[in-house]
Parts: structure tokens; sequence; C-alpha cells
């Protein structure tokens, strides 16, 4: 993110369409890579959720919560695309 996020806490959806009352396929989890204050995210997520996933794509919202308010990291959700685990 560039700047220090150290003290933030984040939560990283991933739904079936871009409108946040789609269906919900899983969550990624998120840690940072160093200690935060680079603001440099590490986005994981569990086989065992990527496992469930039948669809070829998604989308991804990451909110930021700072000092207890949430925050929107991109203007808009982003999208993804699901390899190697996806069963349909």
């Amino acid at each position: 993110l560039g700047f220090d996020v150290s003290g933030d806490s984040f939560v990283c959806e991933v739904r079936e369409e871009k409108d946040s009352t789609s269906t919900k396929l899983g969550d990624f989890v998120v840690t940072f890579s160093t200690d935060g204050t680079d603001g440099e995210l590490l986005l994981t997520m569990d086989d065992a959720v990527v496992d469930t996933i039948t669809r070829r794509k998604g989308y991804m919202d990451i909110k930021r919560i700072s000092f207890g308010e949430p925050y929107a990291v991109f203007a808009e959700p982003l999208e993804v695309f699901f390899k190697g685990s996806v069963t349909a």
C-alpha cells in the first residue's frame, strides 16, 4: 500500500459478482510480508477453501480497518481467477 499499516487489520472477501451482496466464495487471510510498516500485504487462501470454489473467477474486495473505521483499499473489487484447485 506504500504506507505504514502495522496497526491496522484487514478483511478480504471474494464474491461471485462485484456487488457486496452477492454470494461469498471465500476469504483471503491478510498478513504482512514484514512488520507492516512498509505497507506490503500477503494474501493467502487455504486449500480447503479453494477446493470448495467451483467458479473460474470472482471479485475480491479488501477493507482496511484503522482506528475502528473501515476503509476501502481499492475503488472497486478486483477480478480474480482461480486456477489449479478449481473442480468445475
